[in-house]
């Protein structure tokens, strides 16, 4: 896999922008980065969680990186298949996106004016 593969594929979702991030390319959602290239490989936002599973299942692949106390995934681009990188990368995508709000729960938020006596 090449940065290119991985480029293409990031800003192939709705609503991505490629930034600089410390002198490294970057792409994010409106609220957050979810993908760096990196020279040691693509640094990826998933929920902690996940990020565990990958570092037991695969450890060669999915390298952990200690950012203070917190573990950080660096994805080794040329151990995955093409359709695995862009399944990463979409899971990192939507672990990025603003929360979405539910139209259900979009009451009148403000209460009713009362009225004030002899107006």
């Amino acid at each position: 896999m090449e940065a290119e593969d991985v480029r293409k594929t990031a800003r192939s979702f709705d609503g991505v922008r490629g930034v600089d991030h410390w002198g490294r390319p970057a792409f994010r959602t409106k609220k957050r980065i979810f993908a760096v290239i990196r020279p040691d490989g693509v640094w990826l936002y998933l929920p902690d969680e996940r990020k565990e599973f990958l570092f037991e299942a695969d450890p060669a692949t999915f390298v952990k990186y200690m950012w203070g106390k917190h573990p950080e995934l660096i994805l080794q681009p040329e151990r995955v298949l093409k359709q695995e990188l862009a399944a990463l990368l979409r899971e990192a995508y939507e672990a990025a996106l603003p929360p979405k709000k539910d139209p259900a729960s979009k009451s009148n938020s403000r209460a009713p004016r009362r009225r004030r006596a002899g107006i």
